[in-house]
């Protein structure tokens, strides 16, 4: 690598590490993040500013970076939408990046510089495995029955909508009958989650059973809202599929970047059980129709 390259490469790292210290010290500050993972946020905020005056020597302090405000806000907002854990496993995965990009340059560093350099891999590879380590976040925690609750609802709320399709004309009756339902259901799963909880060490019954309910209830309400809002029961039907695609893809994104799994797989699988399910109580309801001859308004 020459001399110009190692100059390039420190102008994109002292942009790096200036908007990391940047997003650390935002994160650390906001009223989102847990009051244990403020002061690691804070220290890895310093650390980075170090690394950024380090790499700064190397382009004669001539290099011009930004404060990213618009990227600092849009991790905030993550953080209130997917929990903070999200957000710092993506920060963790963009460390390893950079870990990797450091240890490529050691061998043009000589003396005091390669070993700054040393030390700045350090405390990179000490961002990378200690970030999650200090979170203890509940959505998280109880990942595995919220996404139960979300799963059991779409697949059964979809199926009472598509299955009541040849019975009822009218939109509220049938989204009033798929809320029922799911609030009852709820409160099923909820209580099989509780008994499912004491079984499991180091889980809280209680917010294993609340976490459960309240995905439940929430993705019934919302599957259900099309049906209050449009008069066209398909339109309706068609519109709670695509909230269900919604909520499946949010469950996909934290699969990808919490356990590293194919997000585009689990999407698949999951729109794809949803659909079936869907098709087969559509089919039933209209055999139920046909049988009985119903066709409630």
């Amino acid at each position: 690598m020459s001399r110009d390259r190692l100059v390039e490469v420190a102008g994109e790292a002292c942009r790096d590490e200036y908007t990391d210290y940047y997003i650390y010290n935002a994160l650390a500050s906001s009223a989102i993040t847990p009051e244990a993972l403020k002061d690691k946020l804070s220290i890895m905020a310093e650390q980075e500013y170090r690394h950024y005056e380090f790499w700064k020597r190397y382009k004669d302090g001539s290099v011009i970076v930004k404060e990213p405000k618009a990227k600092a806000v849009m991790m905030k907002f993550l953080a209130l939408i997917m929990g903070i854990t999200f957000v710092v496993k993506m920060l963790e995965r963009h460390e390893g990046r950079v870990i990797d990009g450091y240890k490529e340059l050691l061998h043009m560093m000589e003396g005091e510089d390669k070993r700054v350099l040393e030390g700045i891999i350090g405390e990179e590879e000490e961002h990378e495995s200690s970030l999650v380590e200090n979170i203890g976040e509940g959505r998280v925690k109880y990942l595995g029955f919220t996404v139960l609750g979300l799963s059991d609802a779409l697949i059964e709320i979809a199926g009472i909508h598509a299955g009541t399709l040849g019975v009822y004309t009218d939109t509220f009756k049938a989204g009033l009958a798929g809320l029922i339902a799911g609030v009852a259901a709820s409160i099923a799963m909820a209580s099989a989650a509780y008994n499912q909880a004491k079984q499991t060490e180091g889980v809280k019954a209680s917010s294993a059973a609340t976490y459960t309910g309240i995905a439940y209830v929430v993705t019934a309400l919302l599957l259900a809202l099309p049906y209050f809002l449009v008069h066209d029961i398909l339109e309706a039907l068609f519109l709670s599929l695509l909230i269900s695609i919604a909520i499946l893809a949010y469950i996909a994104l934290y699969s990808h970047v919490l356990f590293n799994r194919n997000f585009f797989r689990e999407l698949g699988e999951t729109i794809g059980i949803i659909f079936g399910a869907t098709l087969a109580l559509y089919a039933f309801g209209e055999l139920i129709r046909i049988y009985f001859n119903l066709q409630l308004d």
